[in-house]
């Protein structure tokens, strides 16, 4: 890619007349709407569903489906996907899958559409008021492989216009609300999913965990998950992207991961990308071990050398038995498709090596922790 994809400071008056807009009827006209007409229960349920629509054809769609290729999906939920990401006026399928990529494969340089090196606000929505990003897509010919996502490109602004305006008022017109229509399953809507989708770009780059590369300004922050169906576990995304899942841990809310899983139950789904569990906890460890190595670095603390060099001799080990442990449980799960009796000797054995392996895992670990305590207590 070459330089001329670096953005241009310039005012794009069409979308700073339409955020001003949607974001005026959101803020004040909603609340006078509902002061003098009051709440339409129809209106209510229409918002609530179109907010769950668009917000999850952005995020499993135009993100983890077409973006980053973490599963694949049927022809008719792909239309679905861009039937309603069309809705949340965020761009076509296309230009907004070729401007991630270009943001993961240039994050926090010129390059990088939303660089959060240049403001937070410029990462929140400058980038799309104030400046010009000029197109390009030689990073997305698989995706102009795809006959939907290429009509949905060409033909954007028709597929926004009905999915995401027409429709919703026709629906108001015939259900006998049609201003309400327009303030909330239009407005308020696209105000909600607007400002919930850039707090990734904005907050997720500025605060949180940086749980698996602590030099990346990605970070995990589990409330931006909570208003994003699950984006917000950001710095893992960033370490792993292929994954079609961003929060990995079982407390973590991702319904987005939850959603493509019970889709694949359907077999409207397959191919899901995930990577092991050893890759992720050998992150977490590289990224823990790394924040002691820096914090030894900034401390003036006699026998410094000596305590590095245990420190770092406890990793190796700690390394070796992680990778002992991912070997034995390979063996044990070939074991398994072989299909033996439960009781069988060469069952019993491989299950005996892989709790071994874990437990001395666990141990070394536990060492490991008490020399990383004693550096943060000290």
């Amino acid at each position: 890619m070459n330089t001329l994809t670096i953005s241009k400071r310039t005012m794009i008056w069409p979308n700073i007349l339409f955020f001003t807009a949607t974001t005026l009827v959101a803020l004040i006209g909603a609340p006078l709407y509902i002061a003098r007409f009051g709440f339409h229960p129809f209106t209510i349920g229409m918002t609530v569903f179109y907010l769950f629509a668009t917000s999850m054809s952005i995020t499993v769609g135009y993100h983890r489906l077409f973006s980053h290729v973490t599963y694949k999906a049927n022809p008719i939920l792909q239309f679905l996907f861009l039937f309603f990401g069309a809705a949340a006026y965020e761009q076509s399928a296309l230009c907004w899958s070729s401007q991630h990529r270009t943001h993961h494969l240039y994050v926090d340089t010129d390059q990088d559409p939303y660089s959060i090196k240049k403001g937070f606000f410029y990462a929140h929505i400058g980038w799309l008021l104030f400046w010009s990003h000029p197109e390009h897509y030689e990073n997305s010919t698989d995706l102009q492989k795809n006959r939907l996502v290429m009509h949905q490109h060409k033909y954007y602004h028709l597929w926004a216009a009905v999915s995401g305006i027409v429709l919703p008022m026709l629906i108001g017109y015939t259900f006998g609300d049609l201003p309400g229509a327009f303030v909330f399953p239009v407005c308020v809507r696209l105000f909600l999913v607007h400002q919930t989708t850039f707090c990734i770009n904005s907050i997720c780059h500025t605060i949180g965990k940086a749980t698996y590369d602590i030099y990346s300004t990605a970070k995990d922050h589990w409330l931006v998950a909570l208003i994003t169906n699950g984006e917000g576990y950001h710095n893992f995304h960033h370490h792993f992207p292929s994954d079609y899942r961003n929060g990995v841990r079982w407390y973590q809310w991702d319904p987005s991961k939850w959603f493509i899983a019970i889709l694949a139950k359907g077999g409207l789904t397959w191919d899901l990308k995930k990577v092991s569990v050893f890759r992720i906890l050998a992150a977490r460890l590289a990224a823990e071990n790394q924040r002691a190595e820096d914090c030894l670095k900034n401390r003036n603390i006699p026998n410094l050398t000596t305590i590095q060099t245990r420190l770092k001799s406890q990793y190796e080990k700690l390394k070796q038995t992680l990778s002992d442990w991912e070997g034995s449980a390979r063996e044990y799960q070939a074991v398994l498709r072989e299909r033996l009796e439960r009781h069988s000797e060469k069952r019993r054995q491989a299950a005996l090596k892989r709790m071994e392996a874990q437990r001395r895992f666990r141990e070394t670990l536990n060492q490991w922790k008490l020399i990383y305590l004693k550096l943060v207590a000290g």
